[in-house]
């Protein structure tokens, strides 16, 4: 990534499309496949900033808050398995967590399971969990919690303006030693 600024101008055009299709006027299947696909889009986008220094650590250290559901029982959540999630966590002792962004967007890129809920004609929460996660915890997301939390990452004042790079032995590379918020 040589320039973030275009990175961070997508990344607004994507939210802004996310914001435009939460509501709808008609469910489609379709309307639903754009919405996660867009979704998934977004969270490859963050994530292309935060693993290279490209995001200031007021960014970087984002969270979003989260309800998670503990894995039951010792079946697994399988693809070709019959049951839903559910059946496989417990649904009736939900625990507020916290989320680092990377990880929101690990979820997401790497889904196993993603169903979107709606209230009305409205995407409003998210049950999500990913490959590595599904033999651990589901957890429900807010959309319009999840959108704040990529805008913070479309902004400019996101972009790491000073950083400090020295050499790593180890590596063979340099690494960023500090990072200065702008």
């Amino acid at each position: 990534m040589i320039e973030s600024s275009y990175w961070r101008l997508e990344l607004r055009r994507d939210l802004l499309w996310l914001r435009q299709h939460r509501k709808y006027r008609r469910w489609s299947e379709k309307q639903h496949v754009l919405f996660e696909r867009k979704l998934m889009i977004v969270a490859f986008q963050v994530r292309s900033l935060l693993e290279r220094p490209k995001v200031n650590e007021d960014a970087r250290k984002s969270v979003l808050s989260a309800i998670r559901y503990k894995k039951t029982g010792g079946r697994p959540f399988t693809v070709m398995g019959t049951g839903w999630p559910h059946d496989r966590f417990d649904m009736v002792a939900p625990e507020p967590t916290t989320l680092p962004v990377l990880t929101v967007c690990n979820q997401l890129i790497h889904y196993y399971w993603m169903q979107t809920l709606t209230e009305g004609r409205a995407f409003v929460t998210m049950l999500v969990f990913s490959d590595y996660e599904r033999h651990k915890w589901a957890y429900e997301i807010q959309i319009q919690d999840l959108l704040q939390l990529f805008q913070i990452f479309a902004e400019d004042s996101s972009a790491l303006t000073d950083a400090k790079f020295e050499w790593n032995e180890k590596k063979q590379d340099f690494v960023m030693q500090s990072r200065v918020p702008s």
